[in-house]
């Protein structure tokens, strides 16, 4: 017997089974893998040395450096060496010419009338030395004669020859027995190259390397 309407609408529906579940096709691509979302880490400083931009000097150029350095100072050297020679030049020679009169002080001992003494056969304006060249004497003495020529230096140590200092009246009297000075007039005559100059009455006679002025002294003064 058939069921009734009713009762067919009113069964509950039977479940159906469950339907197997497709097979994976074979090559089908796997799903992709979830990508991390990390940010990427920022690049490490660079801590290499900034490059020099500088190019270094040529050689050449190094080497004139060098050199004007050198130059510049060799001409320094010769400018200052000339001007402390000049100075002193000028110093030692200031009034020293042929006829000048110069005003000298002169050191002394009261030994020097018989110590000192020059050879040489030059003669000037009458005034010779009391020795020839070869050491003979002239015949006549310092002291007695005006005309003859003795070294003497200045206060200045300034070497010259002179004629006629003992016949000066300041220097007739007693001399003082201690080294003194005497201020005269000197007149330049000559110049004499070539003369040999003895210091002591048993000395011997020994040429000067350099040329020596020779004169007469007048208006002699001792200082006081």
């Amino acid at each position: 017997m058939s069921p009734s309407p009713d009762e067919a609408t009113s069964k509950p529906d039977v479940a159906t089974p469950d339907e197997p579940a497709a097979p994976p096709q074979i090559g089908a691509a796997a799903p992709a893998p979830e990508q991390s979302k990390q940010e990427p880490a920022p690049p490490k400083p660079d801590y290499r040395p900034e490059p020099d931009d500088r190019e270094p000097l040529p050689k050449n150029v190094v080497l004139y450096t060098v050199f004007s350095l050198l130059c510049i100072g060799i001409g320094l050297w010769l400018v200052l060496a000339w001007s402390g020679y000049k100075e002193k030049y000028s110093q030692q020679t200031e009034g020293w010419h042929l006829g000048a009169t110069k005003m000298l002080e002169i050191t002394l001992i009261r030994e020097d009338k018989k110590n000192l003494a020059c050879a040489s056969d030059k003669v000037f304006e009458g005034v010779h030395c009391g020795f020839h060249h070869d050491g003979t004497p002239w015949g006549t003495k310092p002291d007695d004669d005006p005309n003859v020529l003795q070294p003497f230096n200045t206060v200045k140590n300034e070497l010259f020859l002179a004629a006629g200092l003992w016949q000066a009246p300041i220097l007739l009297g007693e001399l003082p027995k201690d080294r003194f000075t005497v201020v005269c007039n000197y007149k330049v005559t000559g110049v004499l190259k070539a003369v040999s100059l003895r210091w002591s009455p048993t000395g011997n006679f020994n040429p000067v390397d350099q040329s020596v002025a020779v004169g007469t002294v007048s208006g002699c003064v001792i200082p006081q």
